[in-house]
């Protein structure tokens, strides 16, 4: 298989591995689905997209974490019309907008990618806004733009920070399976507890 790449030639080497066996509670969701996701484990993928300049990373991660029973949140759209106005009166950009903050606020785990060919302002934005949420992994390779404020953010309100992108898919995929367990255990708490109630009240 050959690799994607960018226009400069770089290469995501997860393009090449071998695809998990999909999960049937795995689920994906982009702006445009309206999807009731129920009480599952959710993480959002964050980072550079600039209308193509950075390669579709979001899919090669997404490749790598079927097998876990999550849902995705990727805001990259496959047409992406760069008229819009960059005014909240453009409703295409606010249905965005709205979209990408509401399930960031939802979701379990938060990873953002800095490509270095890219600018991804609104990544930086979210990075400002989230780095103290506790549900944060960052990966930014050398040859980003800002890299020194991002290694200093991450660093001050102590982000997971990691330049390579295999090494991002490793330690979100270990975070996913902690949070998974750790809703399944609460879960069985909770059916625990009520079947305790219900055999107390019938007096068994």
């Amino acid at each position: 298989m050959k690799f994607p790449e960018t226009s400069q030639g770089e290469r995501l080497s997860l393009y090449m591995a071998d695809k998990p066996e999909r999960n049937p509670a795995f689920m994906h969701c982009g702006p445009l689905d309206n999807t009731d996701v129920g009480d599952c484990v959710r993480i959002f993928l964050g980072g550079s997209i600039e209308m193509g300049k950075a390669p579709d990373w979001q899919a090669a991660f997404t490749d790598k974490i079927t097998s876990l029973p999550i849902t995705t949140f990727n805001p990259r759209r496959i047409q992406w019309d760069p008229n819009w106005e960059q005014d909240i009166k453009d409703k295409n950009l606010l249905h965005q907008m709205d979209w990408e903050m509401t399930n960031l606020d939802k979701v379990d785990l938060i990873i953002l990618y800095f490509h270095p060919n890219t600018i991804s302002p609104v990544s930086l934005m979210e990075l400002g806004r989230y780095s103290q949420s506790g549900k944060l992994i960052v990966c930014c390779p050398e040859g980003y733009h800002r890299r020194g404020n991002v290694q200093y953010l991450c660093r001050k309100d102590k982000v997971p920070l990691l330049e390579d992108f295999d090494e991002l898919v490793k330690k979100a995929t270990v975070k996913l399976e902690e949070i998974v367990k750790r809703k399944n255990l609460s879960a069985f708490g909770r059916m625990w507890s009520l079947l305790t109630h219900v055999r107390d009240r019938i007096g068994l």
